[in-house]
C-alpha cells in the first residue's frame, strides 16, 4: 500500500475569511428574502402587512425579521429604500441617450421612468399609501432631495447651452418637474384602467417641456 495522501489544510486566517464570507452571503440572502416577502405582502395587502405573514412567506422566524429590521416600520422603510435603489439604478443614475440635447435625453429618461413604474407592482403602493409612516417619509424626502439635485445639475447644464432660459431657478424648476411627474404617474397608476404607457409619457413630456420652456438648439449653433 502506498502512503496516505496528505490532507490539504486551509490556513486559519483563510478559513476565518471563508467562514465570514459564507455568513455574510447567508445574511444577505435572508435579508433579500425578507425584503421580497415584505414587498409581496404590501402588494397583496394594498399597503398593509404583518411581520408574521412576511416571516412565513420568507420561511424564517418572526424574531429574525425583527433582528434585521427592528420593527414593522423599519421593514417597510427598507422595502421603500430598495424600491428607490432600483429606480435610481435604472432611471436616475444613467444617461439614457448620450450626446444629445437636454430635451431628447430627458424625454428618454421620462419614458424609462414611466416604464419602471408601470412594470413595478410596488409603485402604486409607494407613491400613494406608504408615506404616512415616519421612516418612509424620511427616506422619500432624502431621495427626493437627491433627485432634485441631479435635475438641477442637468437643468443648469442645459441653461449654459442655451436650451433652457437662465432666468429659471434650476432647483425650483427641478422640484416642480419631479413633483408634477410623481403626481401624474401616481394618478395614472391609480386608475382602474391604466392609460396607455406611451401616451402618458408623451403627455408628461409636454408638461416638462412647457415648464422648462425648452427650445431645441439647431446643429452648429
Amino acid at each position: 500500500m502506498g502512503r496516505p495522501k496528505a490532507q490539504k489544510t486551509v490556513p486559519a486566517n483563510d478559513a476565518g475569511t471563508i467562514e465570514r464570507s459564507g455568513l455574510e452571503r447567508g445574511r444577505a440572502d435572508t435579508r433579500r428574502r425578507l425584503l421580497e416577502a415584505a414587498a409581496a405582502e404590501l402588494v397583496a395587502g394594498d399597503g398593509a402587512l404583518e411581520i408574521g405573514d412576511v416571516a412565513r412567506r420568507a420561511g424564517v422566524s418572526v424574531g429574525l425579521s425583527y433582528h434585521y429590521f427592528g420593527s414593522k416600520a423599519g421593514l417597510i422603510a427598507a422595502v421603500v429604500q430598495d424600491f428607490y435603489d432600483r429606480f435610481d439604478a435604472r432611471v436616475m443614475a444613467v444617461n439614457p441617450q448620450p450626446g444629445v440635447d437636454w430635451g431628447r435625453r430627458e424625454q428618454r429618461r421620462l419614458e424609462a421612468m414611466v416604464a419602471f413604474h408601470y412594470a413595478e407592482p410596488l409603485s402604486p403602493i409607494v407613491l400613494a399609501r406608504l408615506s404616512r409612516e415616519p421612516e418612509v417619509a424620511a427616506e422619500e424626502a432624502r431621495r427626493l432631495q437627491a433627485h432634485i439635485e441631479l435635475a438641477a445639475q442637468n437643468i443648469a447644464l442645459a441653461q449654459r447651452r442655451g436650451e433652457i432660459p437662465d432666468s429659471l431657478d434650476p432647483h425650483l424648476l427641478g422640484a416642480m418637474i419631479l413633483g408634477g411627474l410623481r403626481q401624474g404617474i401616481g394618478q395614472a397608476l391609480a386608475q382602474k384602467e391604466r392609460p396607455d404607457q406611451a401616451a402618458i409619457a408623451a403627455r408628461l413630456w409636454d408638461f416638462v417641456a412647457a415648464m422648462a420652456r425648452f427650445k431645441t438648439i439647431k446643429s452648429g449653433q
